[in-house]
Parts: structure tokens; sequence; C-alpha cells
């Protein structure tokens, strides 16, 4: 098993395998930042609906295939037959949101739930066939991508490629108008067409890899990767490269463990590790991270600590309960009397807190940025601004 996980992460298992590999991790790229848009625009269930609706359009191009050709697998009329499926579902989605009072997430699950129903059913139907034994539909659930053609290979290799393309062409405008689309409508930018250029990346990233991922499981491979970036950094261009990255890895490696290892569905194997790079980035991301974020609050407390007592001995008053800090600092003596050191550290606070309240009478709107914060003012505002602040104040 471990031979084969190599040789498939090498790109060493064969033609066909070097294809899967090659256009799950063009895929994965792809799925990340598309997703990183998703979620901008606040649509971020609409590919889980739209991968749950293509259900419906591979068993009716799998009908359509077998009766015209023979072969019901036929990964043209199953993908066309996807794609035209999650148009519709999009088109429908859109309709009841715009033409009734319901919601978008209630036009959302509508469509979810009904759908999903219909391609159960129809699924269903092609297994009373003589040829339900090798339909194979049911890989499109979970995603198998050990079993896949070489023609099924090509077309996500050439999906995923063209998709990171377009991502890169268009980027800026993209960013724009998932920001700020009004104001991007009021710079010429054709809005409405980006938009549709997004949700038609989606609809194309998520056709074609349903027989890789899997319709239950595709939304994972847009969503999780961007929400995973997004704890790295506040920058969109950043958050774009971290999340194709992100995808990009977890689809290449769960299609070659899945490669190297017999009857471990693609999908729930691309999951499992997206969700420990989520996890990770939850983790210890450095300014986001659980752990990042216990110790500032640690280390605020204990600023904070530190600042009553430098104010306590400025007023000349007992430190009581915070003596041990005082102590721990030297700024206090084992009676509790201020050190030469604890004076000075005192002067050194109050008249800093003269200039910061003397900049504030001049700047009240900066009283979040300045009067909430417990950097010194040499880190906050400009030495000329400082230095005229000391003038001042004398």
């Amino acid at each position: 098993m471990f031979g084969m996980l190599i040789e498939a992460l090498l790109l060493e298992g064969g033609y066909n395998s070097t294809i899967v590999m090659i256009g799950l991790g063009l895929l994965g790229a792809a799925a990340g930042p598309v997703g990183t848009f998703m979620i901008l625009k606040g649509r971020p269930l609409l590919a889980d609906a739209v991968a749950h609706a293509t259900l419906p359009g591979i068993a009716a191009g799998f009908l359509i295939a077998l009766i015209l050709t023979g072969d019901g697998r036929n990964p043209v009329f199953l993908l066309s037959g996807a794609t035209l499926a999650g148009v519709a579902a999009a088109g429908v989605m859109h309709l009841l949101k715009d033409g009734s009072r319901i919601g978008e997430d209630a036009a959302t699950a509508a469509t979810l739930s009904v759908s999903f129903g219909i391609g159960v059913v129809l699924l269903s139907l092609i297994q009373t066939l003589p040829t339900a034994g090798q339909a194979g539909l049911n890989a499109y659930l979970l995603g198998q991508a050990a079993t896949m053609t070489q023609k099924e290979a090509w077309i996500l290799a050439v999906v995923g490629l063209c998709s990171l393309i377009m991502l890169l062409i268009f980027f800026k405008e993209l960013a724009l108008s998932a920001f700020d689309p009004i104001g991007s409508a009021a710079l010429g930018l054709p809005v409405r067409s980006l938009d549709l250029l997004t949700t038609a990346l989606m609809l194309l990233l998520v056709a074609s890899g349903l027989r890789a991922v899997g319709l239950i499981l595709i939304l994972a491979l847009l969503v999780t990767p961007a929400a995973a970036a997004r704890y790295w950094t506040d920058s969109l261009p950043r958050v774009a490269l971290l999340s194709a990255l992100f995808g990009g890895a977890g689809a290449y490696f769960g299609g070659g463990i899945s490669a190297a290892t017999s009857g471990l569905p693609t999908g729930a194997l691309i999951v499992v590790i997206m969700s420990v790079l989520f996890t990770i980035s939850v983790l210890f991301a450095p300014k986001r991270g659980v752990i990042a974020i216990a110790v500032r609050r640690r280390r605020l407390s204990r600023n904070l600590k530190y600042l009553r007592a430098l104010g306590r001995i400025a007023d000349g008053v007992a430190l009581a309960e915070l003596l041990k800090i005082a102590r721990g600092r030297g700024w206090a003596d084992s009676e509790g009397r201020p050190t030469p050191a604890g004076e000075r550290a005192a002067k050194s606070w109050a008249e800093e807190e003269r200039l910061r309240s003397l900049y504030l009478d001049d700047r009240p709107e900066e009283a979040s940025r300045i009067g909430g914060s417990l950097l010194p003012l040499k880190r906050l505002l400009p030495r000329d601004v400082i230095a005229d602040l000391e003038r001042r104040s004398v």
C-alpha cells in the first residue's frame, strides 16, 4: 500500500493514474479561489445545492447515452447532463429568490431537496435496468478517482486548468465586484457578467469533479480551503493563493491515497485531509488561531495589570493585590515601597498618558485606535506628532 501511494504521488502509477492525479490537483487548486469568491458573495451553499441538483442530470445523461450509444457511462453525456441540471437548479433558485417571498436560504433548501429527490428516484430506476450492474453511478455520490476513465481524467484536468487561467485573467475584476459591486458598476465593470462567471466556474468545477470527489462532498473542496486560508491572512490575493495551495494539496493527496487503497472513496479522503488543514489553521494561525488568541488575551491581561500597578505607584496608592506583579517587575521592594526603577517607570507612564490625552483632545475620532491601545505612542504615531505633543505638554 505504501509503495503504491508513493508511486501515485510521484506520478509513476501509469499514464491514466498520472492524468487523474494532475486533474485532481488542478481541480482543487481552482476550487479554492472560486470558493473564496463564493464566500465573499455570501453564497457558499449555492455550490452544495447545485452539486445535489446534478444527480438527476447525471441519471438523465446516463439514460440518454444508453439509448443513443449503448454506453450509459459516456462521460460527455454525464458531464453535459450534470452541467445542464446545475444551471437549471441555479436558475430556479434565482427565480424563487427574486420572484417570491421566500428568502435565499429557503430557495436553496427547496431546490436542493426536490432535485436530489428526483435524482434518487431516477437512480433507483436505473438500478432496475439490465445494465444496472454496469452503471457505476454510485461513484458519483462519494467519488472514486481510482476508477476514472482516461476521458474523464482529461476532462477533469482541462476544466481545472481552464478555470485557473480564467481566475488569473479576471482576478482583479472579480475581487472588485465581490467587495464593492456598486462601486465596480460605477467604474464601468460588468458586475453581472462577472457574477455569472463566478457561478459558471463553480458549475464547471462541480460537474467535472463529481466523478472524483462526489456530489455529497464537493462542497468541502470549494469552501474548506477558502475558510482555512482566511485564518492566515487578511489579503485577498494571499487568501486566494493559500486556498489554491490547500485545495490542490488536499485533492492531490486524497486522490493518491484513494488510488493506493481499494474501497476508500476519494471524496471522503479529500474531506478528511481538508478537515486536518482547517483544524491546523483554526489552532495555529498566527493572528486568528485559537492558540494565538489565547496568548494575546493572556498577554493583554498581564499588561493591564502592569499598567494598573504603574498607575498606583504614580498616584502613591498602596499596591495591595498588585504587589506581586510590581515586585516581579522590580517596581517595588518586599515591603511594597516603590523602587527607583518603579518610580521612573510610573513617571514615564504618566507622561505617556498625558500625551495620549492631549492627542485625543485634538483628534477624538482616534479614540478607538489610540485610547484603546496598550501599545506605546511611539508605535502608534509619527515622530513629529509625538515631538509636537511633548512641546505642548511642557
